[in-house]
């Protein structure tokens, strides 16, 4: 009896103290992903994204009210769905636009990065003691992001991957393969500071080839835009004066030349059709606009905004659809 009686306690006291160590191994995960999120900088990411899903789910919810004939506010379910799309584009576009400037100022001090950690190494400085001493140099926009390198080194990461959790943040093809090509010449045991030198000049080269090239499609997003606003403006003058013409006076003779028996639209379906094509247009060349402009469809969203709402604004108040 006593013993089955001590047994019974044995085995309370080992569902104890294995609860407590799944809390503590829940408890740790939960630090780590935390931590994973402050050192690659996806804090303000995943505020964007929640931001942007919950403003485009409550404008859904409105669509369908609007829809039943349940809200009634002066705005129609296009509108709403309308408001959907500008406000994912436009929450997550511009801080995409934000970013994409912070890492271009970035990409253009990084070479003079990697060309001090080349002259630390020469002065007889590990890799190691080479990024802590940096963090402490000025670097402009870069500085903060070098801190969080000799940030993750000093919790007790390695450099390889202190250096890749940089790559990951800024998210550049010059940076990305810059790092790669350090971390290889670290591994290899080779002359690390002619390496540096080299990479230097690398990133410093292609960041001048991308430079060169948004220059030379900066023309092409200029077409882009030209030819939207000429779209709209062609609709707008049609939906104005020629349209009304059409289904005013000129009607009977009109339905002849199109088709003899058949009913003329009216020009509120006819405007409607046009501001639906319109929006299309928008979301098209948008998407045109910014893999002209970046290479990339991330690019692409601030100019869907810019285009569908001049789009929506145009209809709506000049012509009331």
């Amino acid at each position: 009896m006593f013993g089955s009686k001590k047994k019974d306690d044995e085995l309370k006291k080992a569902a104890a103290s294995k609860k407590i160590e799944d809390t503590s191994e829940d408890a740790a995960k939960n630090y780590s992903f935390i931590k994973h999120l402050i050192i690659t900088g996806q804090v303000n990411r995943l505020i964007v994204i929640i931001a942007t899903i919950s403003s485009v789910v409550i404008f859904v919810v409105l669509a369908l009210l609007s829809f039943l004939g349940v809200l009634q506010i002066g705005f129609t379910a296009v509108d709403f769905l309308i408001f959907a799309a500008l406000s994912g584009t436009g929450i997550y576009g511009f801080y995409e636009t934000i970013r994409i400037r912070m890492i271009f100022k970035i990409d253009s001090i990084f070479p003079d990065f990697v060309r001090d950690l080349a002259e630390s190494r020469r002065a007889g400085m590990t890799f190691t003691k080479s990024i802590l001493f940096a963090s402490k140099g000025n670097y402009g926009i870069l500085t903060p992001e070098i801190q969080k390198i000799s940030q993750q080194v000093s919790w007790g990461s390695n450099v390889s991957d202190a250096l890749l959790a940089f790559s990951e943040r800024v998210q550049t093809k010059a940076i990305r393969r810059t790092i790669l090509l350090i971390i290889e010449a670290s591994k290899s045991g080779g002359n690390v500071a002619d390496v540096l030198d080299v990479a230097a000049k690398d990133a410093r080269e292609i960041k001048m080839l991308e430079a060169e090239r948004k220059t030379n499609m900066a023309s092409y997003v200029v077409v882009v835009y030209v030819g939207m606003f000429v779209f709209l403006a062609i609709l707008l003058i049609l939906c104005t004066s020629f349209i009304p013409a059409m289904v005013g006076e000129g009607g009977t003779g009109m339905q002849g030349v199109m088709g003899g028996g058949g009913t003329l639209a009216s020009l509120q379906e006819i405007t409607t059709t046009f501001f639906y094509a319109c929006i299309i247009q928008g979301f098209g060349s948008g998407l045109v606009a910014g893999v002209f402009e970046d290479g990339t469809f991330t690019a692409s969203v601030k100019h869907v905004f810019i285009m569908v709402f001049i789009s929506w604004f145009m209809f709506k108040f000049t012509l009331g659809v």
